[in-house]
């Protein structure tokens, strides 16, 4: 499962994953969120939290993030996990959180805080309030 985290915040977005993840979770949450937000701000900075992950079900999704030309515009992203994600995220990429032109950090849970710190640096004047519908 993909969700969108609370302290996500115009042009910062945070997601978790845990459990099963599937093509449409990656279709109907994860790109969507990109897209909007790169369409709103013009470049993005992901969160991933990864909690109780059981397994996933990638299907098409490596190729369709290639050839999406908006995660090119995802500039910076943290990855909460324990030493096993980064080690195995490395050995896999490009997976479907990965971006292969963004700088990339992983911080163990217990520095959740100091993610969120990072991925947000410097990005004041590009975070505003969504456009009313």
């Amino acid at each position: 499962m993909i969700e969108i985290l609370p302290e996500s915040a115009g042009c910062v977005i945070g997601f978790q994953i845990s459990g099963d993840v599937t093509d449409e979770d990656y279709m109907e949450v994860f790109i969507p969120a990109i897209d909007l937000a790169a369409e709103r701000y013009g470049t993005v900075r992901v969160l991933v939290d990864i909690v109780d992950f059981k397994g996933e079900d990638f299907g098409a999704m490596t190729d369709d993030l290639i050839q999406d030309t908006k995660v090119s515009l995802v500039e910076r992203e943290a990855i909460i996990g324990g030493e096993e994600w980064e080690k195995r995220l490395l050995s896999v990429q490009p997976a479907f959180f990965l971006f292969s032109s963004t700088d990339v950090r992983f911080f163990k849970p217990e520095h959740r805080q100091e993610a969120w710190r990072w991925v947000s640096e410097g990005m004041r004047d590009l975070v505003r309030a969504p456009e009313p519908r």
